[in-house]
């Protein structure tokens, strides 16, 4: 009686496998939750069996008969894979696993500090101005700042400060995956240009600033002192002159010290001065009057005397300016202020 029960026993088991359709083993992936970075290759693998046949998204792979398999983030990211394993002639299949994949947004730059004068298609400042170029969020490690290709010793942080001329680009990574090095792809080019600066010309009597402009602002000691465009200095100190150019990048002049004043006296009327522009011959006609003893000089664009002489007591001038480059001149006489001149061909 114990004898038929066992044997009963044993095939009410056998018919349970075999209607289950079960090993007494089930095999399983590791990892099973693997993220890989865009550049990264990686292994699945499972136990030790007499054979394995690997699956890819349920379709048979080829080959793929070993214990371990590999796959890369360029290639199987977002795919499930599982494996059918054989021991002792039984065949069962696993679980699906994900092989799954990082994705990031590339990397670019924002633009602080300064704002520019222009914006495109490439970035201009005035000299002096600053630029801030900062890296996306996230992208934190093994940063290269570049400029005009060349990698800038020392810059390795996410913002950089710009104040010279170039062509700058960076790389970097995410902490996540710090060994995939991404750019931004383009190159930002940067200019900065020089500010128009008027020079202080001295008169013997007078001030003036060369180049003329829109509009002049005489300051004292850094308060507002008159808006004439050729002053007489009446007190001492540091006197700076700004004049408006109409143009984005203006400075201020460098100072001019007085340290004595004596007694002003009263300015004859300005020389006219005909044709503008003028080829050949420049007409000056001074005003009835002027100190014969006096002296005049024509200035070039960077105030170097080009002609000069003896202002005449009345009556008109002829300069020969025949042999004068074409350009802006200066004609500049103490007590006269100066009048602009265009030499044209």
């Amino acid at each position: 009686m114990h004898a038929r029960y066992s044997t009963l026993s044993f095939c009410l088991i056998a018919l349970a496998f075999m209607a289950w359709g079960q090993c007494p083993f089930t095999p399983t992936i590791t990892p099973d939750n693997l993220i890989l970075c865009p550049n990264e290759n990686a292994t699945l693998s499972t136990q030790p069996y007499d054979a394995y046949q690997w699956y890819k998204d349920g379709s048979l792979l080829p080959g793929a008969v070993g214990q371990t398999l590999p796959v890369s983030a360029m290639l199987d990211a977002g795919s499930t894979f599982t494996v059918e394993a054989t021991l002792d002639g039984c065949a069962e299949m696993s679980a699906g696993v994900l092989v799954d994949g990082w994705v990031f947004l590339p990397p670019y730059v924002q633009h602080g500090g300064d704002e520019p004068v222009n914006s495109g298609p490439n970035l201009e400042f005035c000299e002096g101005d600053t630029l801030l170029m900062t890296l996306s969020p996230g992208w934190t490690h093994s940063i290269v700042w570049t400029n005009n290709g060349i990698p800038i010793p020392g810059e390795s942080s996410p913002t950089l400060i710009v104040t010279t001329p170039g062509s700058y680009s960076v790389s970097a990574a995410t902490e996540t995956c710090p060994n995939y090095v991404l750019g931004i792809g383009v190159a930002v080019d940067v200019a900065f240009i020089p500010p128009l600066q008027p020079d202080i010309v001295d008169l013997g009597g007078e001030i003036c600033p060369y180049p003329t402009g829109n509009s002049t602002q005489w300051y004292l000691n850094g308060l507002p002192y008159s808006t004439d465009d050729c002053i007489s200095p009446s007190a001492p100190g540091a006197y700076t002159v700004f004049v408006d150019y109409g143009q984005p990048c203006q400075a201020m002049s460098e100072p001019w010290v007085s340290t004595g004043i004596g007694a002003p006296s009263a300015a004859p009327a300005a020389p006219d001065v005909s044709p503008i522009p003028a080829s050949n011959v420049l007409r000056v006609q001074w005003p009835a009057g002027s100190p014969a003893t006096g002296a005049w000089q024509l200035l070039d664009m960077v105030g170097r005397r080009v002609l000069g002489g003896k202002i005449p007591a009345t009556g008109m001038a002829l300069l020969d300016v025949g042999h004068l480059e074409a350009g802006n001149y200066l004609l500049a006489a103490p007590g006269f202020g100066v009048r602009h001149v265009v030499i044209a061909r």
